[in-house]
């Protein structure tokens, strides 16, 4: 009796070991296949992921980061550095009329955007076109970024068009976002855009005055046509005291601060350019409309080298007196938005 137990407790470990061996090896397949030295920021498996929109994944350092954390860290930043910043009495007492002409309004999903130009500005304009109904379109990239921001415009409600009580409705009771880049990236992609590409208005209406003020023996031709007005004469100028105190800063070039007015405003929603099309998927989602418009992808219709791949090659050239003094004009940003400090200025931060 006791022989024949023993024979069969054998026969029926070695009948489990069989059945589970297909799992066991599909088990250790998932996890030698995945390339820990060469992770980059992936999605994890749906099965892995919480909701759809709240997405899970590793990060370089092979750390799950869940977007939904990262999230509320950059609302919960930008909260603690308005708190410093007023305690320094650094913030304004008042929203400017100009930050509420950069707040667009969607009344249907009681939502306001406030746009920044060199921040996917041009198609988060063709998503709130599309949703007046006024277009005759259903895909983004059907509206000319020309037209987006001429012809189409007046399609478009701004916030600095209501009522003082509409616009205190607004800001309490609708979602609000604003989305944001590097500063110093945005910087320089407001420059190869304005300046090296065919752009008669800021040729004319900032390039002739930049190089007549910044260039040594500037040629007449030059003077006339500013068509090439160098990155360093570039930033010379936007740093420059006189610019800021008589003229101001273009909104391609304008501080977040001054355009949204971030301490003043409570937007529920931070998204940043480093994050385009996750933060773009969590917004429509939220908002019920990715289900009939899809966002345009990063780089869709974009030819030119990316401005992050060419940062080195245009900073290199700016002396560090004159990257000194644009930290201090941007350094704002980048304490409230929680931007690394530049390595390319090599300094301490002194904000």
């Amino acid at each position: 009796m006791m022989l024949r137990m023993m024979k069969f407790r054998r026969w029926y470990g070695s009948l489990v070991a069989i059945l589970l061996l297909p799992s066991i090896v599909i088990v250790l397949y998932s996890v030698v296949s995945i390339p820990v030295s060469k992770v980059k920021l992936r999605l994890i498996p749906n099965e892995v992921q919480t909701k759809s929109v709240d997405k899970i994944f590793i990060n370089q350092n092979n750390q799950l980061v869940n977007l939904t954390e990262i999230r509320q860290f950059r609302y919960k930043s930008l909260l603690s550095s308005c708190e410093q910043l007023k305690s320094k009495g650094l913030v304004q007492n008042s929203i400017t009329k100009k930050s509420l002409s950069h707040i667009i309004v969607d009344d249907r999903y009681k939502v306001l955007f406030c746009y920044i130009p060199k921040v996917a500005c041009t198609n988060l304009k063709r998503v709130f076109l599309l949703l007046t109904g006024k277009m005759n379109a259903t895909d983004p990239m059907a509206l000319k970024a020309a037209d987006v921001h001429l012809t189409y415009d007046k399609y478009l409600t701004y916030l600095d068009s209501f009522t003082e009580d509409e616009v205190q409705f607004k800001l309490q009771n609708y979602k609000k976002i604003i989305m944001v880049r590097e500063p110093f990236e945005r910087l320089l992609s407001a420059y190869r855009n304005k300046f090296t590409e065919k752009s008669p208005y800021f040729h004319k209406r900032f390039g002739r005055k930049i190089i007549r003020r910044y260039r040594n023996n500037p040629r007449q031709e030059d003077i006339e046509l500013g068509k090439n007005a160098k990155f360093d004469e570039f930033v010379r100028y936007i740093t420059d005291p006189v610019t800021i105190e008589t003229e101001g800063l273009n909104e391609h070039w304008d501080l977040y601060s001054s355009l949204c007015q971030p301490c003043l405003i409570n937007y529920d929603f931070v998204g940043k350019y480093e994050t385009l099309d996750d933060d773009i998927d969590y917004i429509m989602h939220d908002l019920g409309i990715d289900t009939f418009i899809q966002f345009p992808k990063r780089g869709a219709a974009y030819k030119k080298k990316r401005t992050k791949d060419t940062f080195e090659q245009f900073y290199s050239n700016i002396s560090k007196i004159d990257l000194g003094k644009l930290w201090k004009t941007y350094r704002q940003d980048y304490k409230l938005f929680s931007y690394a400090y530049p390595d390319i200025i090599k300094a301490a931060d002194d904000f």
